[in-house]
């Protein structure tokens, strides 16, 4: 009986001590994953300083150069193209680099060194300068792409499921401020550096260059939390995805979202064109009414986020989606200024709710061993549909009919129309079970847990402690 009880006694002590280990690696764990999450608002500071004079100043880049509209179309739908072939291969390239952390600095990298020739494209001959450019912007989108899939995969593991509104709010809300302040200012160059329009546009560039870098370098410092990478599979592959869009809830989700982006982008390279060219904007006035959405959208998401987190992704993307739909329309009836700006605060508050959805719902629908691959043919999907609304409305877009006194406006009510449909499909997507939330508009407005605040400085300064 003496040795029985020494063996319990020992089998407890060990219990105690492999218990005390896994709490102090949990501890552990916990303490370096919220690091990352802190990482991760700091890196996207640079990443939205290159993503904002690029979203803002690609086109007009183009537009600078003497690109005709075809070549603004396939400027807009080749990278969306490319983007959606690299990310049909980022399961096997993820397989290469056998961690996540590898590939997303790798392709982030890259990604940065593409803007060089890109900046200097402004100094070749007027034959090559537009092929040359777009084709630096390749290299740059295909760079950039191929990790996107790795990265939302990374941020999940580390990101609570219960907490992913709410960060992502936060941390979007911080990158729309950098957005808007970089926008204003570039905008503010090229408008005072009027004949020398093209030095500026190189500067900007180097700029990309410079931030995009800083990025990928914070990236290295980042945890990734273990996880096996697998060899891609027959049953996780593209064949396999595509054959199930229908039966499963995240392809239908695919269906709805890419048949929108057909829509959208049918028109979204014209708006430039439409304000430089037709409405005679100066550059000043054009960041101005891109960045009032931006401003909206930064105002909207401590709403958002905290719907998100508490009734689900579903009913967010079913208002924001239908609220899509008539904002081409309305640049159909209005061209003043001052018009332009409330139409971007509406676009602004759908646009911002509508993609935040998206994002927490395929974090939360797809189950863990598939996300990198799910999320990459996802990708590859709304890519080639970016692509091809963008082309269709390039090459078919100066053959329609005019209405009214643009040339343009034509397109507007073309993806009108287009995107109506889509909107309609968000109907049969339900809500992922990683996602609890209950239904009903009536009870997200009614109910008086809800505190809502939304205040820009509030955002700012508790952005960490509330965030995170």
């Amino acid at each position: 009986m003496i040795l029985a009880g020494w063996v319990c006694i020992l089998q407890q002590n060990r219990l105690n001590e492999e218990y005390d280990t896994l709490k102090m690696k949990q501890t552990s764990s916990r303490a370096l994953k919220i690091g990352a999450m802190k990482s991760g608002y700091i890196e996207g500071c640079f990443a939205m300083l290159m993503l904002a004079m690029t979203e803002a100043f690609y086109i007009p880049y183009l537009n600078a150069l003497g690109a005709s509209p075809l070549q603004i179309g396939l400027g807009a739908s080749l990278p969306a193209l490319v983007s959606a072939l690299a990310q049909l291969f980022a399961p096997s390239v993820l397989y290469y680099f056998n961690s996540r952390k590898k590939m997303v600095v790798v392709t982030v990298l890259v990604q940065a060194s593409a803007f060089i020739p890109f900046a200097i494209a402004c100094q070749l001959q007027e034959s090559w300068n537009v092929w040359s450019a777009i084709s630096a912007f390749l290299i740059s989108a295909i760079a950039g792409n191929t990790g996107a899939s790795a990265w939302s995969d990374w941020m999940a593991n580390i990101i609570p499921s219960s907490r992913r509104g709410r960060y992502f709010a936060g941390r979007n809300r911080l990158l729309g401020v950098i957005q808007l302040v970089v926008s204003i200012t570039a905008g503010l160059i090229l408008d005072k550096t009027a004949g020398k329009v093209l030095t500026a546009f190189m500067m900007i560039w180097f700029g990309c260059f410079f931030v995009r870098t800083i990025s990928g370098l914070i990236l290295m410092t980042m945890y990734d939390p273990p996880v096996a990478v697998s060899k891609p599979s027959r049953e996780t592959s593209f064949i396999v995805f595509l054959r199930n869009l229908t039966k499963n809830n995240f392809g239908r989700f695919t269906i709805a979202t890419s048949l929108m982006s057909i829509g959208t982008n049918f028109s979204a390279p014209f708006f430039a064109i439409h304000m430089l060219n037709h409405l005679h904007l100066s550059y000043l006035q054009y960041v101005t009414v891109n960045m009032t959405a931006t401003a909206a959208t930064i105002v909207s998401l401590g709403l958002w986020g905290k719907l998100v987190d508490r009734f689900g992704s579903v009913i967010l993307l079913r208002i924001c989606a239908g609220s899509i739909v008539l904002l081409p329309a309305y640049w159909i009836f209005f061209d003043q200024f001052s018009a332009l700006l409330l139409i971007q605060v509406l676009a602004g508050f759908s646009w911002g709710g509508f993609n935040l959805a998206a994002v927490i719902f395929y974090m939360g629908a797809i189950d863990r061993k598939q996300r990198v691959s799910s999320i990459a043919y996802f990708n590859s999907i709304n890519f080639i549909c970016v692509a091809a609304g963008a082309a269709l409305g390039g090459v078919i877009g100066p053959l329609l009919p005019a209405i009214g006194k643009y040339p343009l406006l034509t397109i507007f009510m073309v993806s009108t129309i287009l995107r109506l449909g889509p909107s309609f499909l968000f109907a049969a997507v339900k809500e992922p079970k990683d996602i609890i939330g209950r239904k009903g508009l009536d009870t997200a407005f009614s109910d008086p847990r809800v505190n809502i605040q939304t205040g820009i400085v509030r955002s700012i300064s508790k952005i960490f402690k509330r965030n995170i």
